[in-house]
């Protein structure tokens, strides 16, 4: 089912349906009777490309999903929209967000963009809670995990071994809830790691992943009965304005947000199936 499921996403990227409208528009226009047909479709199809890579629409789509948490600070928020840091956080957990394991590159490079944003925003409320745990997490093909690659670059960045736990056998993000509750399970029931009220602080972990992320990987975690902190970052939903020449043209960046969207929307719908059965 993992399979099948990691499939369909790569289908139903928005690239990727792109790059079906153009080639089914070129067949129809190049080797049968329906040319004026296949080249209306390239036309709507190369126009739908243009839009998604332009920051309105993306930003359009992405926005909403962006929106559900606020960022966590360390006291009383200035504003509306601030969480705080609760000062008994036992836990911080890092989603994983991709990554790949090359000996040749630096660690920081081994790591996506988004999985490194992740693990910077985990670390950075780590420090502000050093006694809690950081848990990173994430599996890969082959080679090593991407929550050990995660854990050796927050050990180059301070953070000591001893405090560091490991997801390495999560491949999604219901997977990673498990494990976590499993991961404190074997807490709770080891009475020399864990006293009772420091087991029921690791049923309230920060859990840090993406902002568009969150919503679905905390409903994963409450499933699992716990009580997580959602702790947004990695936002692709940036404020812009017209203000260069390059505003008013399609990027890939801009169709990067677009299909971390269309990801997101997708997994949603996936969720709310598996949660109706």
């Amino acid at each position: 089912m993992f399979f099948f499921t990691k499939l369909a996403g790569a289908l139903l990227k928005p690239l990727s349906l792109v790059v079906l409208g153009l080639v089914v528009g070129l067949i129809l226009a190049a080797f049968t009777r329906w040319r004026r047909s296949g080249l209306a479709l390239i036309g709507v199809t190369t126009l739908a490309l243009a839009l998604i890579s332009w920051w309105p629409v993306s930003n359009s789509l992405m926005a909403p999903l962006e929106r559900v948490y606020a960022p966590i600070e360390v006291g009383a928020p200035d504003g509306a929209r601030g969480q705080v840091l609760p000062r008994d956080v036992a836990a911080i957990v890092v989603l994983g967000g991709g990554a790949v394991d090359d000996p040749s590159l630096p660690l920081s490079a081994q790591l996506s963009a988004t999985s490194l944003q992740r693990l910077i925003e985990g670390i950075r409320l780590w420090r502000l809670r050093s006694d809690a745990l950081l848990v990173t997490s994430g599996a890969l093909p082959r080679g090593r995990s991407q929550a050990a690659i995660a854990a050796d670059l927050a050990v180059a960045l301070g953070v000591p071994r001893a405090q560091i736990r490991m997801l390495p056998a999560a491949r999604n993000t219901a997977e990673e809830a498990a494990a976590y509750a499993e991961l404190l399970a074997t807490v709770d029931g080891d009475g020399a790691s864990a006293g009772p009220v420091e087991a029921a602080a690791l049923r309230k972990p920060v859990v840090v992943s993406s902002a568009s992320h969150l919503p679905r990987a905390i409903a994963e975690f409450k499933r699992q009965n716990l009580e997580p902190l959602p702790a947004p970052t990695a936002h692709r939903a940036i404020p812009q304005h017209f203000a260069r020449p390059g505003d008013f043209a399609p990027e890939a960046d801009d169709l990067r947000t677009t299909e971390a969207a269309s990801h997101e929307f997708l997994g949603r719908l996936w969720a709310w199936l598996r949660g109706g059965k």
